[in-house]
């Protein structure tokens, strides 16, 4: 599926980044998806259409869908390692430019979404920027970044009380290892980073469903697993 594509540059004009938009079925632009590593929920997990059906279906409520390209791979973890900067970048500029664009966007209460580094990152903007964004979708984030950071960092972070998926393969049990271009070092196995963020964020009173899979680090088990995700996220949601 082709969708618009669009730049859209920071005010500090420290970022520019490719965004695809797709537009409710139904019409109304009152609720945002933002989907961080968009060339992942684009290009392998037909995304798109998918989102679509929920809509038409009414599984899930009627919502523009924006899509953010993460450029390469040096990019990826320079953005969405908990940076403050891309994440106002996405809180800030992206929302902005198109609250400008659709007149009846909600100044409140979207969601955002990513997988790996970019499921750190969305739970990191969920976090930082809870006013905007009150649903996360963290699909094997990558928890274990910087001796889990982000996990021992919370009460630096904005009180809220949001909505979380946080899945992750239970075959994700490589430690010890680094990851290229930029040699990102992890320590300690995604399963046990997640479940240890699972557990951190419930203690802080947000509302978390903690979803293990079969599988991997594999872009198909996410692709499987979006339709249950995003129903449980915003299937109650009118």
């Amino acid at each position: 599926m082709n969708l618009p594509e669009h730049i859209v540059t920071s005010s500090s004009g420290e970022y520019s980044r490719k965004i695809w938009l797709l537009e409710t079925p139904k019409g109304s632009t009152e609720k945002l998806g933002i989907f961080l590593d968009g060339e992942f929920y684009l290009n392998r997990m037909e995304a798109p259409s998918l989102l679509l059906q929920l809509q038409e279906t009414d599984a899930i409520p009627s919502m523009l869908c924006v899509f953010v390209s993460h450029i390469d791979g040096d990019a990826r973890h320079h953005d969405l390692t908990c940076n403050p900067r891309y994440s106002g970048f996405i809180a800030l500029d992206v929302v902005g430019w198109l609250r400008k664009k659709y007149d009846d966007l909600s100044l409140h209460n979207h969601l955002i979404v990513g997988p790996s580094l970019g499921g750190l990152a969305s739970t990191y903007l969920a976090l930082s920027h809870p006013q905007i964004f009150s649903q996360c979708l963290s699909q094997s984030g990558s928890f274990w970044w910087k001796n889990e950071w982000l996990k021992n960092n919370l009460d630096a972070l904005p009180e809220s009380k949001g909505t979380f998926w946080l899945s992750v393969g239970d075959k994700e049990i490589e430690s010890g290892v680094s990851h290229p271009p930029t040699g990102l070092r992890q320590d300690v196995t995604q399963v046990s980073a997640c479940e240890r963020m699972a557990s951190a964020l419930r203690e802080k009173g947000h509302s978390v469903k903690y979803a293990p899979y079969q599988g991997g680090h594999d872009v198909n088990a996410w692709k499987k697993e979006l339709p249950e995700a995003l129903t449980s996220l915003l299937g109650k949601i009118n």
